[in-house]
Order: C-alpha cells, then structure tokens, then sequence
C-alpha cells in the first residue's frame, strides 16, 4: 500500500510532497518532481528533496523517517489506534495505517491520503468533563463504548498523557470537535486530562508552570486552567495552526536529527546548534537559553528532543516554536534528559552559566535571562508531582 504525502498550508495551499510506502521490513519515500521544484525542504538533515527512492536507515530508533515520525500518534494517541485496530482488524497497525489514522489531522502541515478517518464528528459538541472520565477510564484499561470519541478527539495526538484536540471558544468555554474549519469564535487549542496515577493536581501544576514561564518572559502559547465536574484541566492554543483555518509545518528537533529522544545523553549544546542553523536568529538562541534555564531552575527534566520544536511557513521560512510541555518531571533513572555543559545528573546555575558561555552568549545577555527565571520559579511549589 502507498500513501500520497502532502502538505497543506490552508486556504488550498496543498503541494504534493511524495510517496509513501513499506518495503519488507523497511519504508521508504520518493519526492514528487512538483515539491522539489517548490524550494521547499521540510526536513533539510535527514530526508533533503531529490530524485530517486529513499530507504529510512534506522537512525534514531524511529519508526521512520523524522519528517513523518513527527506525525505519529505516540503514547496516548498510539495506544487509542492500536485498541481500535485490535478491535476491529484483530491486530496491530502497520507503520503505513498509523499514518492513514492521521490522514489529516496531525500535527503541523502534513496530510496523508488516503486517510482511515474515525467517525464523522465535524463541530459535534464535546462535554470536557465527559471526555475527561472516558480518558480516564481508557488510560486505566477500561475502553467501554467511547473509543471512536477518543479517536476522534486524541487519536492522532503524542506524550504519554491523555488529551484531546478541540475547537474551543475562549469567550463562551464551549468545547467542539476539531476539524479544519471551526465555527465562529472557535480556536484550535489541545486539552490535557488527568490519570488516576497522577491525580487531580497535574493540571494545576502545569497552569502553575506557564504562569512561571509567562514571568520569565519565554515564547508560551495561550493557555488557561479549566475548571469542569471532571476536575481541573490544562488547556493550551495549538501553535501549528492559524486563526484562519491555515496550518503551518512542524518538526521536533528529535525528528530533524534522527535522535533518539527516549534516553538521556544529548546535550542543550547540540539544540543551539540546530537552531542557529534553522533560524539563523540570535533572538531564538537567548529565547532557548530562557528555556534551558526554565527546566533546570523548575526542575523539569523531561527535556527531551520531541519537546522541542520548529515551525517552517510556506514560504519555507523557520522559526522556534513556542515553549511547551513544561511542569516539573522527572528524567530517566532521575537524570536531565539533555544534559547542561557536560553536566546531567544534577545541573544548577553554575552549569547554565558555563553553557551560555559555550554557546556564545555574552553574560550581559545571560545573566538577565537567568535572574530573571530564577525569581520567576520562587513560586512554584515544589511538588512531586509529574506528567
């Protein structure tokens, strides 16, 4: 089986990407001659347009190539399709149908065709506090009659916590099903639930966090704490979509390089260096410091590579995408998942001082940042809990 790749920038800006196929045990992808014209490059480390057919390598421990990595669901979103293909084909998806079961609504501006779409619930309305006990009985084991819901609702979504992409309204609360275009006064925004494991307090916690990174000045998405019978949620806008209905490119930086975001090992160092040379802006090198800052002085060791990420435009222009998935969590075997100036088990503020000196950074540039984080995080409560 093949799939046509495109990407959809909105407002009938779709450009044919490619062909997406399995070979054996391998995948493979072969550029269609209209995008390589087009200038574009989504993914310019890994999988660079160009002629002829090209075989994923392995790299990374993915389960393709980065730049359609980036668009499987993992964690909770991989965990719904694969209940849903057990219950209707009696086994698991293959690379192929998961990403049939993203057609078009993943993250960023990739479209898959054809798609395996869940049941039609285009603008249906959605009882935040319903969905949230389906999740939670899901992520408990307890599938019951909502799993199409949840499908539609987080089926295509990543990290290991249950949420869901919704239509919201910030002015009326109402809470829709996504879809590509939203009603008026609707926005794209993405619902987190909590687990019976985590209890009632995650959400909380993370509103907490983006108050803090608000204070220390970081690039955040809109977000808000919402109170509903189910308990308290965080909600945040999606960054990869625009008020008009339009999308824009996404790629993790996890994705970009092939790296294995999964283990500990990769330093802050090398995300300077990919994001020097996407950006090319010394506003994103001081925007990423106030991020490196944020996770050590608040104890967010989940700093993983898939937690970072970059927003290309049509034109093919690249940017740091906002800050997200930030509240305090623990690393692997306790460590920081990306490790400052040589430093993982337990950086502090010694460490960040010599990486911004590593990085270029004068210290009438870093130590602002820096003071600035560290009186942003006073208020946060040091709690144990963790996403």
């Amino acid at each position: 089986m093949k799939l046509t790749v495109k990407i959809d920038f909105g407002g009938g800006r779709e450009i044919k990407v490619g062909t997406f196929s399995e070979i054996a045990r391998d995948t493979a992808f072969e550029f269609a001659g209209e995008f390589i014209s087009s200038g574009l490059n989504p993914a310019p480390f890994r999988l660079s347009p160009g002629g002829g057919l090209k075989i994923y390598d392995h790299s990374g421990n993915m389960d393709t190539f980065g730049l359609f990595d980036d668009s499987l669901p993992d964690g909770w979103g991989r965990r719904i399709v694969d209940r849903m293909f057990m219950k209707r084909e009696g086994r698991l998806p293959t690379i192929t149908e998961r990403l049939m079961c993203v057609g078009r609504s993943g993250k960023g501006a990739l479209v898959y065709e054809p798609a395996d779409e869940a049941a039609d619930a285009a603008n249906e309305a959605f009882d935040l506090a319903v969905l949230a006990e389906e999740a939670m009985a899901f992520d408990a084991g307890e599938a019951g009659n909502a799993l199409l819901r949840l499908r539609k609702a987080g089926g295509s979504s990543g990290g290991a916590r249950p949420k869901a992409y919704v239509g919201y309204n910030p002015n009326t609360g109402e809470v829709c099903a996504e879809s590509p275009v939203l009603p008026t006064g609707f926005e794209h925004w993405i619902v987190k639930f909590n687990t019976r494991r985590e209890g009632n307090a995650a959400g909380e916690t993370e509103y907490r966090y983006y108050k803090a990174a608000l204070a220390a000045g970081a690039d955040v998405a809109p977000s808000r704490l919402v109170a509903t019978n189910a308990g308290k949620f965080f909600m945040t806008r999606r960054f990869d979509r625009t008020d008009g209905g339009g999308r824009i490119h996404m790629a993790s930086a996890a994705g970009l390089l092939h790296a294995d975001f999964r283990v500990p090992g990769d330093e802050y160092a090398l995300l300077f260096r990919l994001t020097d040379a996407l950006t090319h802006d010394r506003s994103a090198k001081e925007e990423l410091f106030r991020r490196a800052c944020l996770n050590v002085v608040a104890h967010n060791r989940d700093d993983h590579l898939k937690n970072f990420s970059f927003l290309m435009d049509e034109k093919g222009r690249w940017a740091l995408a906002p800050f997200y998935d930030f509240t305090r969590a623990e690393g692997p075997n306790g460590w920081q998942t990306l490790s400052v100036a040589g430093e993982g088990a337990n950086p502090g503020v010694d460490d960040l001082r010599r990486l911004a000196s590593d990085i270029g950074l004068d210290r009438s540039e870093s130590e602002p940042i820096l003071d600035r984080v560290v009186e942003s995080c006073r208020g946060l409560q040091e709690t144990k809990e963790s996403k």
